[in-house]
């Protein structure tokens, strides 16, 4: 025989060994406390585009409750989650979600438990099919090469409940993975996942794996609502004050930017760990993370730079310019930005975090009120002492101001010197005449 007729045989014989067989894809987080889930498409499935799959879950013993998820988020498609029922028997409780709280029961969702599920010696194990779980809530398809799929789990003691609308604890881990799922199509058995090992082809393939612990992604949030906080509610107004309650030429480069420069190294912590905690979340391109960009992007970039300027056109001219105006209208507007974007993160968060205490935001509400008092009463005040003031109307003589009083001086409330000491033109006039002939 030809080594081309061989190998064509060969190609051929394991093809029908691979129709005969049941192949399956699974996947095994890494932090996931030894669950396990596989997924097979039987042949008729592929061909047709709709039909039945068949999943298998398992979990060790310690795990309150494991879920397995279509999608790569909440709202993508059916979600299967699994508990005990008893010491023998397991709960199959199909879900739906509409968001970042905990996914409802859902009746319509076609899965039953098969041969083979229950509980041995403490490992759970759900042998699923699923009849309508080939298209996913948006009408994609569920059986394509690059195939999406979420897990999640929380440990603790057995459940043992048979409610398929049992409140569920919040999961400890969770995690996202992609499979191809034409390496999952193979045979037409009724139970899959219950035939001789012999007749099973098994493919630990994935690709695109993300795993989140949740205790560490609900300390990340708190580090970041305060570390943002922190800067824009109080560092950044009140390094701004400085200017106003110590106003010399020397505020700005030994005070005023030292202070202000630590106050955006911390927003810019607390941004990084936004980052991190919205990649966990998948949500990059969220409203706030996007609010989030511009602010922190204008403290870190843009009101530096004007600073800067600003400070060395007052060291040749000791006057104010359209850098230092800049400086100081852009650092309220990017603060203030900032300030409402942390209350839009309270929101942001609660919609994905139901626990959150409804005392925080409003804590936070009442501390940027009186930050906004107090800013605006130190700048009319300081404004009110820089200005000579004028007679009052109803007042007698004395006590208005006499018309041969000379000003002295005058106040600049410029963003470098604010309210640095300038000579008024009575007394340039005065000194050019002294060197009159």
């Amino acid at each position: 025989m030809k080594f081309s007729h061989f190998l064509t045989a060969a190609v051929s014989a394991f093809g029908l060994v691979r129709s005969g067989c049941s192949q399956i894809v699974s996947h095994k987080p890494s932090e996931g406390a030894g669950i396990s889930y596989s997924i097979n498409v039987p042949q008729n499935t592929s061909t047709s585009g709709s039909g039945p799959i068949y999943l298998q879950m398992k979990a060790p013993p310690g795990i309150k409750w494991f879920a397995l998820g279509q999608g790569s988020q909440m709202t993508d498609g059916n979600m299967f989650i699994v508990y005990s029922e008893s010491e023998r028997n397991i709960t199959l409780s199909t879900r739906r979600a509409s968001g970042h709280v905990e996914p409802l029961y859902d009746s319509s969702i076609e899965a039953y438990l098969l041969d083979g599920s229950g509980v041995d010696d403490g490992v759970m194990t759900a042998n699923i099919r699923c009849d309508n779980c080939t298209t996913l809530a948006g009408g994609g398809n569920a059986l394509s090469n690059s195939s999406s799929w979420m897990w999640a789990m929380t440990h603790g003691p057995p459940l043992m409940s048979s409610n398929v609308s049992e409140t569920l604890y919040q999961h400890d881990w969770h995690g996202t993975f992609t499979v191809d799922l034409s390496q999952a199509v193979g045979s037409n058995h009724s139970n899959p996942f219950f035939v001789p090992v012999s007749d099973l082809l098994k493919f630990p393939q994935y690709i695109n794996q993300q795993q989140v612990s949740d205790t560490i992604l609900h300390k990340k949030r708190i580090a970041h609502g305060v570390m943002t906080s922190v800067a824009f509610v109080l560092l950044f107004p009140n390094f701004a004050l400085l200017l106003y309650y110590v106003p010399s030429r020397r505020t700005v480069p030994w005070v005023h930017a030292p202070l202000q420069m630590f106050a955006v190294l911390l927003a810019l912590a607390g941004f990084g760990v936004g980052v991190s905690v919205s990649k966990d979340l998948q949500e990059i391109g969220g409203y706030h993370p996007v609010i989030g960009y511009v602010a922190v992007g204008g403290v870190v970039f843009i009101q530096p730079v004007l600073g800067i300027m600003q400070h060395l056109h007052f060291r040749r001219t000791g006057t104010s310019s359209l850098y230092g105006i800049s400086h100081r209208y852009l650092g309220r507007f990017f603060a203030a930005l900032g300030i409402i974007n942390g209350g839009v993160g309270f929101h942001y968060a609660a919609a994905k975090n139901p626990d959150i205490p409804p005392a925080s935001p409003i804590a936070y509400g009442i501390i940027c009120g009186s930050m906004f008092v107090i800013y605006v009463a130190v700048i009319l005040w300081r404004r009110s002492k820089s200005q000579p003031k004028t007679p009052n109307r109803f007042g007698l003589a004395f006590f208005r101001r006499r018309p041969n009083k000379q000003v002295l001086v005058k106040y600049d409330n410029s963003s470098d010197s604010t309210l640095c000491v300038q000579p008024s033109s009575d007394v340039e006039a005065s000194r050019e005449k002294a060197w009159l002939p």
